[in-house]
């Protein structure tokens, strides 16, 4: 059962200049990129890039030499495979350059962005998704809650920067949080941006705000150049006002939120295993998750975001493996900050956890009685 590290392995000595960039090197190097290449490679855009091979041994060596996971669901393996592209031609003759990082607790801001050079002339842009820090987790409920997040312009103004800095054509992918990121920063760039854009992938990233955005100029021109991909029981890519464009593909996971891990979506030689048809677990996500953000109130978001981001604090730990490493402190911590909170907006956060279960029940019942329409067909 072939994976992406197989992908590497058969097919890495193939350049680009021989094969021009594809789907599988998208889920490669968005994959690689949730390691921290922030810390041996500078910020700026005007210090000189460096092989992605010199880039990849550094921080392999600034981490010890050993293959070590990036965070308790960024497994050691995302390590092993950025040593695996480094050893190879075609990935080894990329450059780096301008890996950002922003994180800030208030608001919640996890923001990584790197450029690479490829040696047939194209830029790629990759928007790291949400980390192992629970200010990263705050910030996808901070999407949910209020439509957006301080990345959002951020996005922006790195994407003006890469086009501004060099000539040629652009890429941009982004997987979970950094697909929407990724989508959001074209959609929003200026059309001399936009026209620089030759293809843009959002990896089982969820959607926009609202769907204002289908009668918008800018969506109409990212379609011809824009690849959904989900696994075939997407939970996260169903999030929020997305497309039903999609690209399905095959995973080696059973349950959908664990579908969201790269390293388990399945390959045929150089190409994406696809499935012709998500599953009901992912239908049930798309029905719910459309319900639920259209039909809260702003009371309620605000109510969401404000007991999303007390409980955060009060857990009081910098990552998800802290938290697994002090279970108890966490727990104690957890509910101290539920305690906390005032009357009202526990019952409005309540009121929203009703609803959500009444849409469960609704939607697995129209689902079940053959009904479910995707959302172009429910939209119009």
């Amino acid at each position: 059962m072939a994976t992406v590290m197989d992908y590497v392995k058969n097919y890495g000595n193939i350049s680009f200049k021989e094969k021009p960039f594809m789907d599988a090197d998208n889920v490669a190097l968005c994959c690689c990129f949730y390691m921290p290449f922030e810390e041996v490679v500078s910020a700026s855009f005007d210090d000189e890039p460096i092989s992605f091979e010199d880039a990849c041994n550094k921080l392999f060596a600034h981490r010890g030499n050993k293959h070590k996971p990036v965070g308790l669901v960024l497994v050691k393996q995302i390590s092993m495979l950025m040593m695996e592209m480094a050893k190879q031609k075609r990935f080894a003759e990329m450059k780096i350059l301008a890996c950002q990082s922003k994180f800030e607790t208030k608001p919640a801001v996890q923001f990584n962005a790197g450029t690479f050079l490829l040696p047939d002339g194209k830029i790629l842009v990759v928007f790291r998704g949400t980390d192992d820090t629970l200010v990263g987790w705050q910030e996808d409920a901070d999407i949910v809650a209020y439509g957006g997040t301080p990345s959002d312009a951020l996005s922006i103004e790195y994407l003006a920067e890469v086009a501004k800095r060099y000539d040629g054509d652009i890429i941009v992918c982004g997987h979970s949080k950094g697909g929407y990121v990724a989508q959001y920063a074209l959609m929003n760039s200026p059309k001399e941006v936009r026209d620089r854009v030759v293809a843009l992938y959002n990896n089982d990233g969820p959607g926009l705000a609202n769907y204002d955005y289908y009668s918008k100029e800018a969506y109409a021109e990212m379609l011809p150049k824009y690849k959904h991909i989900i696994p075939q029981s997407s939970f996260i890519g169903m999030m929020l006002a997305h497309d039903d464009d999609y690209m399905i593909v095959k995973s080696k996971r059973f349950i959908g939120a664990m579908q969201h891990d790269f390293l388990s979506w399945k390959f045929v030689g150089d190409q994406l295993d696809t499935a012709e048809e998500i599953t009901n677990k992912s239908k049930l996500s798309d029905l719910v998750f459309n319900d639920v953000v259209g039909n809260v109130s702003d009371e309620q978001r605000a109510a969401l975001g404000k007991v999303l981001e007390i409980m955060v604090n009060g857990i009081n730990q910098h990552g998800l493996l802290d938290v697994k490493d002090h279970v108890f402190a966490s727990i104690k911590g957890a509910k101290q900050a539920w305690k906390s909170i005032d009357a009202d907006t526990k019952a409005t956060f309540k009121g929203v956890l009703k609803y959500a279960r009444r849409s469960i029940k609704k939607s697995w019942k129209t689902i079940k009685n053959g009904e479910y329409q995707p959302v172009k067909q429910r939209l119009y």
